[in-house]
């Protein structure tokens, strides 16, 4: 079984400055929603990386229960950034929303390409993504150890996603 590498605790988020630094990291993006980037997990993300002279773009405009749109409105703006791994703060939202991020800034695509048949053409990922470290803030969905990504398909109204091994953070 394929798991996740999982660190937990007291005091953990402010220590992902470190563990990007370590890992070579110089630049992320960070991926987040309005009313967490307001709150103390994201401040300390980016507080832990300020310490650590990574720089990152902060993206929090990630919609809950995400849609095609709000996925492709944050790729856009990935698009217009560089980045050598990504951090995502939030639920399953946030994560999710990275999950795509990361596979269409690697992996340009119609959205659909990637998307679980029948209603997309279910491709595979063509290789390696990013580095996704997920720092989540709520319980239930397990986004943070699974590589699947889950959005609303707004022309359908159907809850769709994206599956596959290389996704998980």
């Amino acid at each position: 079984m394929a798991t996740s590498n999982i660190r937990f605790g007291e005091g953990i988020t402010a220590e992902i400055g470190m563990d990007l630094a370590d890992a070579g990291h110089t630049r992320a993006l960070v991926v987040t929603d309005t009313n967490l980037a307001k709150l103390p997990p994201v401040k300390k993300t980016l507080a832990s990386l300020d310490d650590q002279k990574v720089s990152y773009e902060l993206y929090d405009q990630v919609r809950v229960e995400p849609n095609d749109q709000s996925f492709l409105h944050a790729i856009r703006f990935a698009e217009q950034n560089s980045f050598d791994c990504i951090v995502a703060v939030g639920g399953g939202s946030v994560i999710d929303t990275a999950k795509a991020v990361n596979l269409y800034t690697n992996y340009p695509a119609d959205l659909l390409d990637y998307v679980n048949a029948p209603i997309g053409k279910g491709k595979p990922v063509p290789g390696p993504l990013k580095p996704l470290y997920a720092i989540p803030t709520t319980c239930g969905t397990g986004s943070e150890t699974t590589g699947v990504s889950i959005f609303d398909l707004s022309s359908i109204h159907a809850k769709t996603g994206i599956a596959h091994r290389q996704l998980k953070p």
